[in-house]
């Protein structure tokens, strides 16, 4: 029998699973979701039937459980639109990142993801494949690179490069990071160095 990976016995710098990316995309997802205006009592009770409850971080259920969440914490969730974006590029359901100063286009998500799109949420995990480990490095450095050149312009007062949004980016290096298993650290917990 093969011990299931979870986040107090992983390794530090383990690319993550295909189910467990797939699985976390499920559960921000609804989080994405209710910060864009989803009706919440719904969204818990689809994560509670499908026993992805289970798979919220302490943050996360905060939100869930809240049942009036400040502005400030529906803007961070729907934020969490770019850190989406990346796991469904690592799962390969997405082809290809918009630019580091596009913000995503979160219409996708219904089409893509259960309870909205025509995919049951075990075929989602069960299907779920991954992009190659050196794919997602690669990424990695790319999302880290426009994250430190947006941050290295504001540590010297100079304005951003055009080409780059130091919000989108760092959502997307949170992620990014998170799927390459960077420090170990779980989802809630993940830095974003540069």
């Amino acid at each position: 029998m093969t011990e299931e990976i979870t986040e107090s016995n992983r390794e530090p710098d383990a690319v993550r699973t295909p189910r467990e990316i797939a699985t976390r995309a499920l559960a921000l997802f609804a989080v994405v979701a209710i910060g864009l205006g989803a009706s919440r009592e719904k969204l818990v009770t689809w994560l509670r039937d499908e026993g992805l409850d289970e798979a919220l971080t302490p943050m996360e259920k905060d939100l869930i459980g809240n049942e009036t969440p400040t502005r400030k914490q529906l803007i961070n969730a729907s934020w969490q639109s770019e850190a989406l974006l990346v796991l469904l590029w690592a799962l390969e359901k997405v082809e290809i990142l918009p630019p580091g100063n596009t913000q995503c286009d979160t219409a996708l998500f219904r089409k893509l993801l259960p309870p909205y799109a025509d995919i049951a949420v075990k075929d989602f995990i069960r299907g779920a494949t991954c992009r190659s480990d050196e794919a997602l490095t690669d990424m990695a450095d790319v999302i880290l690179n426009q994250h430190w050149k947006a941050r290295d312009a504001a540590i010297h007062g100079r304005i951003a490069p055009s080409d780059v949004d130091i919000e989108i980016v760092q959502e997307r290096h949170h992620a990014i990071n998170w799927v390459i298993g960077y420090e170990g650290l779980p989802w809630d917990d993940v830095t974003t160095d540069t």
